[in-house]
């Protein structure tokens, strides 16, 4: 086995090896509820569907002023 491959191998394998600790870190850090985006939590879903109820509301009342101007 000359330097070059050795060289060549242990880069590859360093690389692999880091590769793996970040995702193993990075996995840890989003299993905690706190890391994780607002969103992405059940209050966040109930936020989401409490404004796209309010939304389609909004527009309910925008095409019933829209009815009114037409007549």
């Amino acid at each position: 086995m000359n330097t070059e491959t050795l060289l060549g191998g242990l880069s590859l394998t360093t690389l692999i090896i880091i590769v793996l600790i970040l995702a193993i870190a990075f996995a840890l850090f989003m299993r905690s509820r706190k890391n994780r985006h607002p969103m992405d939590t059940p209050e966040g879903k109930a936020a989401e569907e409490m404004r796209r109820r309010e939304a389609r509301e909004h527009q309910k009342e925008d095409r019933d002023d829209t009815d009114f101007i037409d007549r």
